[in-house]
Order: C-alpha cells, then sequence, then structure tokens
C-alpha cells in the first residue's frame, strides 16, 4: 500500500489501521469528551470568537453561534484582500471583498450544503447530531503516537478519519477520505490550552490546502453576539 505524503511532518505515515479486539466506540468516545472538558462545559458554549493567523500573513477573526452560525472576516496581506465569508443553516455567501489600494469592490453569494465539523472544529464532539455513524477502527501509530482511529460516516461518498491520543485522549489528527478521487488533506491538532475549562487547539497544521499552519492568538467562549451579523445580505 502506498502512503500518502505529509508535507509538514518529517516523518513518513502509512495511514493502515490495525484492528484491536476490545476497542468499544462509547468508551473511547467517553474519555475523549471528558479529556476535552465534558458533555457540560462543551454544551454550555453558545458563542465562540477567535483569531488566528496563518503562515501567509493572514489574519482571521471568527465568530460562531450554535447550532450552525458562523462568520470569518480574513486579512490576507499576501493576496493584498479582505475577504467575509458566512454560513448559515446551509448558506454560505462571500462578501465585502475589497482589493486595497483601489475602490474596486465585490459582493457575490454563493448557495451551498456547509460541511465540515459544525460548531466545533473537532467534528467528533457532536458527530450523532451532525448525523454521522461511528465506529473505531482500532490503534496505530501516527508520527510516533499510539492513536485510537475512529471513523465517522454519513454515505458512500466519503468519510472521516480521526486519530485519538490513547495517553491524552485529545484529538491528534484527521483526514477525509472518498470514495472516488484523492484523499483529503491531513490535520494536526495541537497546543492544546483551556478556555473556560475547555480544550482548544491552538495549533493546526495541514498537509494541503489554502495554508500548512495556522495559530490562534485567541479564544473565548459565550461572547454576547448580535445574531444579525450572521444573516447572509443579498445581491
Amino acid at each position: 500500500m502506498t502512503c500518502p505524503k505529509v508535507f509538514l511532518i518529517p516523518v513518513a505515515m502509512c495511514l493502515v489501521v490495525h484492528t484491536v479486539v476490545g476497542q468499544n466506540f462509547e468508551a473511547v468516545y467517553a474519555k475523549h469528551i471528558t479529556a476535552v472538558g465534558g458533555r457540560h462545559r462543551l454544551d454550555s458554549i453558545k458563542t465562540m470568537v477567535s483569531v488566528s493567523v496563518d503562515d501567509k500573513g493572514g489574519v482571521q477573526n471568527s465568530y460562531y453561534a450554535r447550532p450552525d452560525l458562523s462568520l470569518h472576516h480574513l486579512v490576507d496581506t499576501a493576496r493584498n484582500m479582505i475577504v467575509r465569508t458566512m454560513a448559515n443553516g446551509g448558506l454560505a455567501c462571500l462578501s465585502d471583498r475589497k482589493i486595497f489600494g483601489t475602490d474596486t469592490a465585490f459582493r457575490l453569494q454563493v448557495v451551498k450544503p456547509i460541511s465540515g465539523s459544525g460548531f466545533f472544529q473537532n467534528g467528533l464532539i457532536d458527530y450523532k447530531s451532525n448525523g454521522y455513524a461511528a465506529s473505531v477502527l482500532g490503534v496505530e501509530k501516527a508520527e510516533g503516537r499510539d492513536c485510537i482511529v475512529i471513523k465517522l460516516r454519513k454515505d458512500t461518498k466519503m468519510y472521516h478519519l480521526y486519530y485519538i491520543d490513547k495517553e491524552t485522549y485529545l484529538l491528534f489528527m484527521h483526514q477525509t477520505r472518498y470514495a472516488s478521487g484523492p484523499d483529503g488533506s491531513i490535520s494536526y491538532y495541537s497546543d492544546y490550552r483551556s478556555v473556560d475549562g475547555v480544550m482548544f487547539p491552538f495549533v493546526v497544521e495541514v498537509s494541503g490546502g489554502s495554508f500548512k499552519k495556522k495559530k490562534y492568538t485567541s479564544i473565548k467562549t459565550n461572547v454576547v453576539l448580535d445574531r444579525r451579523m450572521f444573516v447572509c445580505n443579498g445581491l
């Protein structure tokens, strides 16, 4: 079997999962939720605001409100633009894009289903409410760490693999795989810090995509937000 190339971490890794007898998903999931902060603390978070900087110098301010509202302002100095994106109940729109040094402004609106993890970056946390079936595939070494591999599937077109560190029970790695076509990029999560009792990764590294490394400078929970900010304006 050919291993996928990992661009950020020098050690090559083959994503082959060895089934281990006795691994029970509910037990692993319970330990994972406890490690993240506990169900009560997770459910108590109704809004989040974060600030991150990627390896290209782009600064992104993100705003989230349960269950599926998000707003992102990206100031990208490398590409000399400001981008504002929104997701609201299956509607995503891109608006208020301005090119620095000119009077040019674009307003676009694109309708498409929301994909990904939903409210939290970690799609395993709310897997059931997002309609996924879950199972434990086994234990695999990922970059020298023993990880429990969990598979989430909603349909036959794709599935997600979540690698849970066997020592900390925190999410270490995630990859999306497709029935046809190339596998999705691999994301690594590290530098976990407690924010109001919930563990968040402050560093995210990706083996492909628009950025390779993102560092969070601030994550705040239960910030008062005006929900009107999440409404997509028509063209």
